[in-house]
């Protein structure tokens, strides 16, 4: 998905104020989190407009089914460039329709870990996230090894300090809402 194989960090919109900020940054990728059907149209036409390219959440958008006719719609109505979310099913849905997907895991306890091993490997995705990013680091090792891939982390990556050490882990990426870090252009970490 990350084509130049370079870190990225990726703004995470939270709220609508915030869009013009991440559109500033050297970022290719925006994730926004804060859409709903009434206005992804005309936001990811705006982030398009200023060469960015898009990835929602499916989990987030607001009013948007999680059938394949909604899936349907992100590509061909919506025109996001790429999905994430964390069912293995809906993620395959959305394999099926030709759209990058990450796969979004959240580091909670040993049974997830257990079952999010058994279905990576039933599931297809460019680029799986890790979360939140303290554990991340701790796992990438055992998930590259299971299922290579790309990798970005997320959650709880507040300084630029993480951003460091999650780089210094081999992630392709961080995906963050701090927008303090949206400044920073990752080669220079």
């Amino acid at each position: 998905m990350f084509e130049d194989q370079s870190f990225h960090i990726v703004p995470s919109v939270r709220h609508l104020r915030f869009l013009d900020l991440a559109l500033s940054s050297k970022e290719d990728w925006i994730l926004l989190t804060c859409a709903h059907i009434g206005n992804l149209k005309e936001i990811v036409k705006y982030c398009h407009s200023h060469r960015k390219k898009v990835i929602v959440n499916h989990e987030l958008v607001g009013g948007l089914g999680a059938d394949k006719v909604s899936f349907q719609m992100l590509k061909k109505m919506y025109k996001v460039d790429a999905v994430m979310g964390s069912s293995a099913i809906r993620l395959s849905m959305m394999k099926k329709e030709s759209l990058p997907t990450i796969r979004r895991i959240s580091l909670i306890d040993s049974f997830a870990l257990e079952t999010t091993f058994y279905s990576i490997d039933h599931s297809p995705c460019d680029v799986i996230e890790l979360r939140p990013a303290y554990y991340a680091i701790q796992f990438l090792k055992r998930f590259k090894e299971a299922h290579p891939c790309e990798y970005v982390a997320a959650g709880f990556i507040e300084d630029i300090d993480m951003v460091r050490e999650v780089k210094k882990a081999g992630f392709s990426g961080v995906m963050t809402s701090c927008t303090d870090l949206w400044k920073y252009d990752p080669e220079k970490l």
